[in-house]
This record gives C-alpha cells, sequence and structure tokens, in this order.
C-alpha cells in the first residue's frame, strides 16, 4: 500500500500523467481546531507541500512540454493512496488535491507551491455578472439577494456564481445543494439585512376568466384575497303577443327573447394573510364558501355561507440578505464560505476530491445541515492506545484553560464602534473559584450586531470551560489478522467521529471516548497524524 501522485487539469478535472513525488507533505481539515479562543473555524482545507523535485520528475523531454506540465493555476496534484484490495490498474482513491501555484525553477529542480480549491477561490470575485459598473454614473447597484436557503445552499450557489456562470470560470466541482430550503436566522457577513417594511400600503388586482386576485402589501404583512365564481345556469326562451298598428288597421304580432336564468350559485374566497416575523413566516388561511339558490324564474331564495378556517401555520424564516455589487472587496469566494462556516450554528464546509471515471476526477462541496452542523458520516471507527501498545501510537493531549469573558468589536469607528459582550461567570464564583480570564477579538468588517453577539456567544462555547485535545499517529498499512487494511486511507476523513479507547494514560480516566477527528496530516510514508476536537477537560 503506498502513494501515487498523479497531474490533473484543472478545468476538466482529467487527469494527466504520473508524477514521481519522492518526498511530500500532506495535510487535510474540516475547520480549524487549534486550541486558541482567536480561532476561525473556516472551510476545510487541502495542502501539499515540500515539493522540491529535480527535472527529470518532470513528464515532458523539452522546455515546452516540462513547462506546460507543471503551469501554474492550468494544472493540479492529486495524491492517490492505493492499496492491495485495489485492481491493478486503479489509479487508487484520491484523498489530497490541489491547484499549483507560482513555481521557482532553477537548474537543478524545481520548487512547486500547491494550493487547496479554498485558496483558488479566493480568485474568484462575487458580483453580478455583466452589469459591474453598469448602472448610471459608472455604478454598481445590483447583487445577489438570497432568502430561505440552507447555509450550505448558499455556499453552493456562491460557488456556482464564481465558477459556471462566470466566462472560462468553470471547475470540475458538484454542488448537491443548490435550492435547498433552510431555516437560519442570522444574515451572512459582508451581507446586507432585507426588509419588507416600507411604511407603504401598495395593493394590486389581477381579473381572472371566473374572479380576481388582489393582493395587498402592508409591511410585513402580505394579504392575497383569491375569489372565483362558478354559476349554474340555463336558457329560457319566451314568447309574448303585442299589439300593432299598421295602416290597414290593428294587427296581433308575437316578440320572442331569450334570457339567462341563474339556477346556482357559488362564490369561493380564499383569503391567505402572510406575516414575516423576525424568527418566522407566519401564514393563516381562510377560505370562506356562499352559495346562493334561485327558482326557476331567476328570484333568488336562499344563500347559505361556509367557513373552512383560519388554518395557521408557522415556520422558521431565515433572512433575506443581499451581497451588493460595490462591495467587491469582501466578496473573495472562499472568504464568504469561511464567513457562512464561522457563523455560529455554521456548517462544516469540505472540499473532497474522488475520480468520477477512470480518467477524471472532480471536488465534491459536502457541508453539514442547518440541523447538525457537522458532515454526514456512515460509519464510525474505532481506535485504542493502552499502556502496552494500540492502533493509535505517540498519543499526547494537550490542555488549555477556561474563558469567562468575550469582548468582541465589528465595523464602526471610535464610539460608533458595534460591540457585543458574552460571558459566564459562573466558574468564578464557585467554593473553589477558576480566576477570571478574559480576552478580546475583533472582527471590523461585521456589521451586523446580530452576528457579532452570536459570534462572541460561539467563543463563549469553545472555550468556555478547561479544554483538552488529543492527537496521535495510525499507520495506513497496518492489517487485522487475515490481512485486511485496518484504516486505510479513504475509510476516515476530518470531520468524522472516532470512538478512542484509552487506558492507562497517567492523567486520563480510562474509557471510550467520542472524538471528532479535525485534521489528518503526514507524509510520503504511511505514518498518519491525527488531530481531534478539542473537549472537555474531565479532570479540569
Amino acid at each position: 500500500m503506498s502513494w501515487r501522485a498523479y497531474l490533473f487539469d484543472t478545468v476538466s478535472g482529467q487527469i494527466a500523467q504520473q508524477i514521481d513525488l519522492p518526498a511530500f507533505t500532506w495535510s487535510m481539515t474540516v475547520a480549524d481546531c487549534a486550541l486558541s479562543t482567536t480561532k476561525s473555524k473556516d472551510v476545510g482545507e487541502d495542502e501539499i507541500g515540500g515539493l522540491d523535485l529535480p527535472w527529470t520528475a518532470i513528464p515532458g523531454n523539452t522546455p515546452e512540454e516540462r513547462a506546460r506540465a507543471i503551469q501554474p493555476y492550468r494544472r493540479g496534484i492529486v495524491l492517490c493512496w492505493k492499496t492491495t484490495m485495489d485492481e491493478p490498474d486503479s489509479l487508487g482513491r484520491p484523498i489530497v488535491a490541489g491547484i499549483i501555484g507560482v513555481r521557482s525553477s532553477k537548474r537543478g529542480s524545481v520548487s512547486i507551491p500547491v494550493m487547496g480549491l479554498k485558496s483558488f477561490l479566493n480568485d474568484r470575485v462575487l458580483a453580478t455578472e455583466g452589469r459591474f459598473g453598469a448602472d448610471e454614473g459608472h455604478t454598481s447597484r445590483g447583487g445577489l439577494a438570497l432568502d430561505g436557503l440552507s447555509w450550505r445552499a448558499i455556499a453552493c450557489e456562491i460557488v456556482r456564481r464564481c465558477t459556471e456562470l462566470k466566462p472560462g470560470g468553470a471547475l470540475p466541482i458538484t454542488l448537491p445543494y443548490l435550492g435547498e430550503k433552510g431555516t437560519h436566522h442570522l444574515p451572512v457577513e459582508n451581507a446586507t439585512t432585507s426588509s419588507t417594511s416600507t411604511g407603504e400600503k401598495k395593493t394590486t388586482r389581477q381579473s381572472l376568466p371566473d374572479g380576481s386576485i388582489e393582493t395587498t402589501v402592508d409591511g410585513d404583512t402580505t394579504t392575497v384575497t383569491e375569489k372565483h365564481v362558478k354559476s349554474q345556469t340555463r336558457q329560457v326562451t319566451e314568447t309574448k303577443p303585442y299589439t300593432a298598428h299598421t295602416k290597414t288597421g290593428t294587427v296581433t304580432r308575437t316578440h320572442t327573447t331569450t334570457r339567462t336564468i341563474t339556477l346556482r350559485r357559488e362564490t369561493t374566497v380564499k383569503k391567505t394573510v402572510t406575516v414575516r416575523k423576525a424568527d418566522c413566516t407566519r401564514v393563516s388561511v381562510t377560505t370562506t364558501t356562499t352559495v346562493d339558490t334561485f327558482d326557476d324564474s331567476g328570484a333568488k331564495t336562499g344563500t347559505t355561507t361556509g367557513t373552512d378556517g383560519p388554518h395557521v401555520t408557522e415556520e422558521p424564516s431565515s433572512t433575506p440578505v443581499t451581497w451588493k455589487d460595490f462591495d467587491v472587496a469582501n466578496h473573495k469566494c472562499g472568504d464568504l464560505l469561511d464567513r457562512i462556516a464561522n457563523t455560529d450554528g455554521g456548517p462544516d464546509i469540505q472540499f473532497r476530491p474522488r475520480l468520477i471515471d477512470s480518467t477524471h476526477l472532480d471536488f465534491q462541496l459536502l457541508a453539514g445541515s442547518d440541523a447538525d452542523q457537522h458532515l454526514l458520516q456512515s460509519t464510525r471507527l474505532g481506535l485504542w492506545t493502552g499502556r502496552y501498545g494500540g492502533t493509535l501510537h505517540d498519543p499526547q493531549v494537550d490542555r488549555d484553560g477556561a474563558i469567562q469573558r468575550v469582548y468582541m468589536t465589528g465595523s464602526g469607528q471610535d464610539e460608533a464602534t458595534l460591540c457585543a459582550l458574552a460571558e459566564d461567570l459562573s466558574q468564578t464564583e464557585t467554593s473553589d473559584p477558576l480566576p477570571l480570564r478574559e480576552t478580546v477579538q475583533s472582527e471590523t468588517d461585521c456589521t451586523s450586531w446580530e452576528l457579532l453577539k452570536a459570534d462572541a456567544d460561539a467563543v463563549l462555547v469553545a472555550n468556555g470551560r478547561p479544554l483538552a485535545q488529543w492527537s496521535g499517529n495510525i499507520d495506513a498499512n497496518d492489517v487485522d489478522a487475515s490481512g485486511m487494511p485496518l484504516h486505510p486511507l479513504g475509510s476516515i476523513w476530518p470531520g468524522e467521529t472516532l470512538d478512542v479507547a484509552i487506558d492507562g494514560f497517567p492523567d486520563w480516566p480510562d474509557g471510550t471516548y467520542r472524538m471528532r477527528l479535525m485534521q489528518m496530516s503526514g507524509d510520503h510514508t504511511s505514518l498518519v497524524k491525527l488531530k481531534f476536537d478539542p473537549v472537555a477537560d474531565p479532570l479540569g
């Protein structure tokens, strides 16, 4: 079992030549897992480093061929892990992939930097295509408005607009959550909260073949009155005599008329009132049916009225957000994805490489949902470490103390600066109290107090107790008694939860602990370092 490295085309994802990498380092994350109150969650990132290669390792026989094989941004490198279970002609399983950056060449070697896809997406800007600077006075008044979507659907839409909707912008990225509805409440950073409340009442009316639709918008309340009329009629022909005076005398003639008599009329009025609140949308539907009856002569004989409702439903509502084109300096695609991930309750986001056929790869955007921010996993693997060995080698636990108060500042200057405070002083008020620890953070581009307060709360929740963080190593070549790989690369990914059994560690209670894997890293060997998410210290 070993690594295989291949060049690929950035735009199409087509696998090109295999490339010999005598030494390299790699890392992949699902989020920042540092023991620090200043950490940001961010989007998971892949990294490949240490590529200082002799020219003999680069495909090509001429300067032009070698330069094109590793041309910055046009080509990428994917690392695949191949096991004894794979077919002989298989490429292996893609584990880490990235785009080649600007290389540095010498006579005897070339240094090749490789950036992750999220970093590459920071060279794309979210803006309305074809409209930038096209408004009156060469201004940009447009933007992207989204409402009612999940966080991961917003992330997919941002990526779509920064890739396939731009000329020459296509990238091999799969976006599985486009259009997914969501229930989050906070706007995305660098977005402006939209409101329908204008203080002006507007009414529009639309005629229908059997009725009408009247819509009234009054602030945050929209009333739609839909009216339909069904009539049962019959034609009645009547012939009546009348007397006419002529030159020859008086004569009797007849006059025939046809009229329509209504026998039954049913009027249905459906009234839908939608009230948009800060945290939900309230919809009330009332249907009133009125039936009028008539006799054979068309005279009205009676009226019955029935009412169904009101039927009231409430759904959590998201805050509509708009990214204005004039603010493009804050609209780098990768940064916008980080902002979504960093929001309180924001999902884990990861670009994971995969083979879609024997000659092409793509990157699948994977993300947690609004209900569960963590990535979906189908199975949960286990590791163990004991006094005399285990599958988790060289275990280590690092610790950090609790923070009881978070000061957070946002946009603005001097006295107009947005400020938010999050605190939990309960640990300082016990019989054996912890000393007060405070931290200050600044988000100068945050214009929403609600978002600023949510970020402060998130920092406090993440650091409000003494923390401990485990790390250790596994060998991707480990096998069981039958020779089956125990945990080959591709069977474990950052963001997944593992059961870790700990026995005989000097300052940690024995037991099996559920730990979330945050980072995997290694080199050209089979040794893989695992770093887990910080957890509450049971002895803190």
